[in-house]
């Protein structure tokens, strides 16, 4: 099984470094691909989440493992790459990954009207209502005007941070936009992430197993799984409910190499 979804060095936020990933997926048995931040416009920081790709690759590549090559003692090991997506930098996001051999693509979403979701004063003057519509609205707009990506990350990535009572998705809520959203990715070709950092918590995943139900009811067949690690205690975590999510809305578990889509084979 593999974890898509991890930030090492390149990352600034990351707090582990590459070879300490590859050593936790070699204790647990699972193949991981590297996913380091890329993020244009990001407030206050322009380049804060941005890295060399040549020299990503100079120091990377000689640990890549592909499938064919790897074995239960040594997992694969494949690079990729994190965009993050606004609607109106899909023309210079769209180029990111011409910069280098990446096998993998995860587009996500971290702004809010250029605004970082991370932050509180994002959501200042806004309901929630009004935070989740526009949070949805655009979206729609950056898989629209995007292309150059293979999976859509993190779909619940507002919900670790807004500041509301309610952090969870509700049943129904803003239904047209979620539809919207995935008919999109369906339209495209894309993949949608499960992302495992809030499978801890079990009213995230009864919020999260309907969408991910419609998502396949319209049309979708695909999904990824991905902790999100920064730190190599994550690498792998939770991989087994996103599994059990996966299995429940009938999608077939997918990871990417050379930015092609194989199926995951789990066993045991």
């Amino acid at each position: 099984m593999f974890d898509t979804h991890m930030h090492c060095e390149f990352s600034t936020d990351g707090k582990m470094t590459f070879p300490e990933a590859r050593a936790a997926a070699r204790r647990l048995g699972i193949g991981i691909i590297l996913t380091e931040h890329w993020d244009y416009d990001f407030p206050g920081h322009e380049d804060w989440f941005r890295f060399d790709c040549d020299e990503y690759f100079r120091r990377n590549a000689p640990s890549r493992r592909p499938v064919r090559e790897a074995g239960p003692a040594d997992p694969p090991v494949l690079l990729g790459l994190e965009l993050g997506l606004q609607p109106h930098l899909a023309e210079r996001d769209d180029g990111v990954p011409d910069g280098g051999p990446f096998d993998y693509v995860l587009g996500s979403i971290h702004m809010l009207n250029r605004k970082d979701l991370y932050e509180a004063d994002t959501y200042a003057g806004l309901t929630r209502g009004q935070a989740l519509r526009q949070y949805l609205e655009q979206a729609i707009a950056s898989v629209t005007n995007h292309d150059n990506f293979d999976a859509l990350g993190h779909i619940d990535y507002i919900c670790r941070y807004w500041p509301y009572a309610e952090k969870n998705f509700l049943p129904g809520e803003e239904a047209a936009l979620w539809d919207r959203l995935f008919q999109v990715l369906i339209d495209k070709d894309k993949a949608l992430e499960i992302n495992t950092r809030r499978l801890d918590d079990p009213a995230a995943v009864r919020a999260l197993l309907p969408l991910y139900r419609r998502y396949a009811a319209l049309g979708g067949r695909c999904c990824t799984l991905g902790s999100d690690a920064h730190e190599a205690a994550h690498v792998g975590r939770r991989l087994a409910a996103a599994a059990d999510i996966a299995a429940a809305a009938g999608l077939d578990i997918v990871y990417y190499e050379a930015r092609q889509r194989h199926l995951d084979r789990i066993e045991g």
